[in-house]
C-alpha cells in the first residue's frame, strides 16, 4: 500500500478518534471510522483499536468487536481487557471468559485491575470449577493478595455455592472491610447458616467494623429466602433495637417472613412503623403489606391498603389477586383482574400467571384457558411458571388439544426440560387419558425429581395400572430416588384399584419397617378402600379403630363409599353418623347413606335423609360431565336441555338403547335411587352426564375416533355397561374419567374390569 504523507495520516488520525468519541458516536458512526482504519492502514493504532473495541462492545456488537480483535498482528492486555470489562459489565460472562483463556493462551499476563472482571464473569455464571483456576492464576501471577481481587474472589465463592472457600479466603484477607464481611454474612444468611452469620456479625465489632443497613438487610433478605422466616423477623427486631432504622428494603424482606409465620400481630406493628416512618409510598412495601394480610386472611385490610395507594403499582395488583385467590375469593379475583385491564394497567407475566393459577386451584378450568388465550393475544409471553399453572386446568377437564397446545409452545421455547413443567405434563398426560404420552414425557425427561416420578405413578394409579406403578417404584429406588409418603399413597392407590390386598399390606408395613416412614392418614384411607372395597368391610373397621390417631372425613368415607357398594345398612348408618359429626355441611355424606337406605328399597329412611338435607340447606351437587370436541370443551348437567343439541343427543340415546334392547340389554333401573315407575326410571338414567357427554361426541367426531370424558361424580352402573355397549356397537374407544379411576372401554370391555 502506497504509504500516505506525515501530515495526511495525522489528519486521518485525528478525524476517526473524533469518530470514536465514546460519549457522542453512534454504532454508523463506528462502522465508518472501521472502514477508514482498515483503507488507511491503521489497524497497528493501539489506541483507535481499543476504541473501537470498546464501541462495538458496549453496542453488544460482539462479532464485530471479536473481529477487530482477531486482525490486531500482536494484541496487547490493553486490548484484552477493554473488551472483557465490556462483557463482565453487559453481564456476557461466556464472551468474556472465553476471551481471557484466548488471551492467556498468547501469554499474556493478566493485572489486579482484569482479575475482577474476570472473577465476577465466573461468579455470573456461576462456573465455580473456572472460579478456581482464576483463582490458581492470580495466585502463580503474585496478584491473589491484592485487596480487590481477594474481595471479588470471596463475592465468587459466596455466588457459586462455595461458602467453605469463600470463609477460608475470607479468614486470609488482611484488610477486611463492611463490604466483604456483608457479602460473607448475606452468603451464610441465604444458605440458612444462622449461626455462622450471627457469629460472623459479633466478630465485626472485633475488627472495629460496624454494621450497616446493607449488612442488615442482607441477613433478613437471607434468612427469608431459606425460609427461615422466625429467624428473619429476629434479625428485623435486633436490627432495630441495635438503633439502626430499617428501611424499605428491610421492611419488604421481612413481611413475607411475617406473613408465612401467620403473626398478624407482629404484622400490624410493622404496618403501624411503616405509616410512622413515611414509607407508605414504597411500591414494594405496599406490595409486601397486601401479600402479609391476605396471608393472615384479612381480606378488608388488604384491600384497604391497596385503595390507600397512591398511585396504582402492578406489583401490588398481583398482590392483590393472589391474596384474593388465597382466601377463595377467586370470582373478586378475576374482577379485580379484569378492572386492572380495562383500566389499561400494563400487566405483566407475573399478573397473568397468578390469575391462571388462581383459576385452576379453584375449578374454574374454563376461564383458565380462555386467559391463556387472551395472554398471547395482548403479546405476553408465557415462561417455566404459567405452563405448569395451566396445565392442571386442561387436565381437570380432560382438554387434550389445549394441553398439546402448551406442550408444543414449551417445546418451542426450550422449557420442556424444566422438572416443574416436565411432571406437569406427565400429569396432564395422565388426566387426560393419555397414559403412554405421560411415560414418554417422562422417559425423556433429561433430569429428574421426586416430583416427577410421584406423577407418573400417581398417573398409572389413576388408570388402574397396577403392576405399572409398583413398577415404577421399583425403578425409582433403583435409580437411587428415595420414596415419599405420595409414592407410597400412588402405589396403595393403584393397588386398591385392583383390589390387590397382599401387596397393599406389603407396601403399607414397608413404609416403616424398610424406608423410616410413619403411615399418615391418607395411607390409612387408601388401605380402608382397598380392604373394604373387596369386602372386607369389618377388617376395614378393624384398622381404623387401631389407628394411632383419629380418622379423619377422608379415611371414614372410604368405608362409607364401601358400603355402598356391598348395601351395608348397619355398618353404613354407623360410619354416616361420625362423618355426620366430622362435615356436617357435606351432602355426599348424606347422599352416600340415602342411597345405601335406596338399594335395600327402605323409602322412608331415603326420604328422613332427604329431608334432614333440606332443613340444613344442603343440595345434592348435580352430576356434571365435560368433554373436548374440535378444541372446545362442552359441558353437560344431569338431565340437561340447555345444550344446543340436545334433540340429537336424545333421539341418538333413544336409537343406541333399541339396539341394545335388541341385543338383550335392558336399563339396570336398580341403579335409579329414587321411588319412581320403571318407565320414569328408564328416563332418568338416560339423562345421566356421562351419558350425554358420549352421545354428543358420537355425533361431532369422525367414525372411529376415541371420544375422552370426564366427570365430578363416580359413573354409575347403568352408564358403564352403556358405554361398554357403545364402544363395541360404534367401534370406539371412550375413556371415562371419574372421581376414583379411568375407565377405558374398546369392544365391550372395561379396563377396570368391572372392579370399580
Amino acid at each position: 500500500m502506497t504509504r500516505q504523507p506525515l501530515n495526511l495520516l495525522d489528519h486521518l488520525h485525528q478525524t476517526i478518534l473524533q469518530f470514536l468519541n465514546p460519549f457522542t458516536a453512534s454504532l454508523s458512526q463506528a462502522r465508518q471510522a472501521h472502514a477508514q482504519i482498515l483503507k488507511t492502514g491503521l489497524s497497528s493504532d493501539t489506541n483507535l483499536t481499543t476504541k473501537l473495541l470498546s464501541l462495538y462492545a458496549n453496542n453488544l456488537c460482539f462479532d464485530d468487536a471479536n473481529f477487530v480483535l482477531d486482525s490486531i498482528s500482536e494484541p496487547n492486555l490493553f486490548s484484552y481487557s477493554t473488551l472483557i470489562h465490556a462483557f463482565a459489565k453487559l453481564n456476557q460472562f461466556g464472551h468474556a471468559l472465553g476471551l481471557f483463556s484466548q488471551m492467556l493462551s498468547r501469554g499474556l499476563v493478566p493485572d489486579s485491575f482484569l482479575f475482577p472482571s474476570v472473577v465476577k464473569a465466573c461468579a455470573g455464571l456461576p462456573a465455580s470449577k473456572a472460579g478456581k483456576q482464576v483463582h490458581a492464576i492470580a495466585s502463580v501471577s503474585g496478584l491473589a493478595s491484592d485487596s480487590f481481587v481477594q474481595s471479588s474472589l470471596v463475592h465468587m465463592y459466596i455466588k457459586c455455592d462455595q461458602i467453605r472457600d469463600a470463609r477460608k479466603l475470607f479468614d486470609r484477607v488482611p484488610q477486611r472491610d463492611v463490604i466483604i464481611c456483608s457479602a460473607l454474612i448475606s452468603g451464610y444468611s441465604r444458605r440458612g447458616c444462622v449461626d455462622e452469620a450471627m457469629q460472623l456479625l459479633s466478630e465485626m465489632r472485633g475488627m472495629c467494623l460496624e454494621p450497616n443497613v446493607v449488612l442488615w438487610n442482607g441477613m433478613i433478605a437471607g434468612f427469608n429466602q431459606s425460609k427461615l422466616y422466625a429467624d428473619t423477623v429476629a434479625v428485623l427486631q435486633k436490627m432495630h433495637s441495635e438503633g439502626f432504622r430499617p428501611d424499605g428494603s428491610s421492611i419488604s424482606s421481612a413481611l413475607p417472613a411475617v406473613g408465612h409465620l401467620e403473626d398478624l400481630g407482629m404484622g400490624i406493628q410493622i404496618h403501624g412503623y411503616v405509616v410512622k416512618q413515611g414509607l407508605g409510598s414504597d411500591k414494594c412495601v405496599v406490595s409486601a403489606l397486601i401479600d402479609l394480610y391476605g396471608k393472615c386472611a384479612c381480606s378488608f385490610e388488604m384491600s384497604q391498603v391497596f385503595h390507600e395507594m397512591d398511585q396504582m403499582d402492578v406489583g401490588a395488583c398481583n398482590a392483590l389477586v393472589t391474596g384474593l385467590s388465597r382466601n377463595g375469593l377467586v370470582d373478586n379475583a378475576l374482577e379485580v383482574f379484569r378492572q386492572f385491564k380495562d383500566q389499561g394497567m400494563e400487566l405483566n407475566i407475573v399478573s397473568w400467571t397468578s390469575i391462571i393459577a388462581s383459576c385452576s386451584q379453584n375449578g374454574k378450568d374454563m376461564e383458565a384457558l380462555e386467559l391463556f388465550r387472551e395472554m398471547q393475544v395482548e403479546g405476553v409471553e408465557p415462561n417455566s411458571v404459567t405452563i405448569p399453572c395451566l396445565l392442571p386446568a386442561c387436565g381437570n377437564i380432560a382438554a387434550l388439544m389445549h394441553g398439546k397446545a402448551a406442550h408444543c409452545f414449551s417445546l418451542r421455547r426450550g422449557i420442556s426440560n424444566d422438572v416443574y413443567v416436565g411432571s406437569s405434563l406427565i400429569d396432564m398426560y395422565a388426566k387426560c387419558g393419555k397414559s403412554r404420552l405421560s411415560r414418554l414425557c417422562f422417559d425423556e425427561m433429561p433430569t429428574r425429581n421426586l416430583v416427577c416420578w410421584n406423577a407418573v405413578m400417581g398417573g398409572y394409579a389413576m388408570h388402574g395400572k397396577a403392576n405399572e406403578t409398583m413398577e415404577v417404584f421399583r425403578l425409582m429406588q433403583r435409580s437411587g430416588q428415595k420414596p415419599d409418603f405420595i409414592s407410597f399413597t400412588c402405589v396403595l392407590s393403584a393397588c386398591s384399584q385392583k383390589g390387590l390386598t397382599d401387596e397393599g399390606w406389603y407396601y403399607f408395613n414397608s413404609m416403616s419397617k424398610e424406608h423410616g416412614l410413619e403411615a399418615r392418614v391418607e395411607h390409612y384411607a387408601c388401605m380402608v378402600t382397598l380392604l373394604s372395597r373387596s369386602g372386607k368391610l369389618e377388617e376395614a373397621y378393624s384398622m381404623i379403630k387401631q389407628m394411632p390417631f383419629e380418622p379423619d372425613a377422608c379415611v371414614w368415607g372410604a368405608l362409607l363409599s364401601s358400603c355402598r357398594v356391598h348395601s351395608n345398612v348397619t355398618l353404613g348408618k354407623y360410619v354416616a353418623k361420625k362423618l355426620f359429626n366430622l362435615e356436617p355441611k357435606n351432602p355426599g355424606n348424606y347422599i352416600l347413606l340415602s342411597n345405601i337406605y335406596a338399594s335395600k328399597g327402605m323409602w322412608s329412611e331415603v326420604d328422613r335423609v332427604r329431608d334432614k338435607m333440606k332443613s340444613l340447606g344442603l343440595r345434592k351437587n348435580p352430576g356434571c360431565s365435560w368433554i373436548e370436541v374440535k378444541n372446545k370443551v362442552h359441558m353437560l348437567l344431569s338431565g340437561d336441555k340447555a345444550h344446543p343439541q340436545m334433540n340429537q343427543i336424545i333421539e341418538k340415546l333413544n336409537e343406541l338403547s333399541s339396539e341394545m334392547k335388541k341385543s338383550g340389554y335392558f336399563p339396570n333401573t336398580h341403579f335409579v335411587l329414587q321411588d319412581v315407575e320403571e318407565q320414569d326410571k328408564e328416563q332418568i338414567l338416560c339423562g345421566h352426564s356421562e351419558k350425554l357427554a358420549v352421545v354428543l361426541g358420537l355425533l361431532n367426531t369422525p367414525p372411529g375416533s376415541s371420544l375422552r370424558v370426564i366427570k365430578n361424580l363416580r359413573i354409575c352402573g347403568d352408564c358403564h355397561a352403556v358405554i361398554k355397549f357403545i364402544s363395541s356397537f360404534e367401534g370406539r374407544e371412550i375413556s371415562v374419567r371419574d372421581t376414583n379411576l379411568f375407565h377405558h372401554f374398546k369392544d365391550g370391555v372395561c379396563s377396570c374390569e368391572d372392579y370399580w
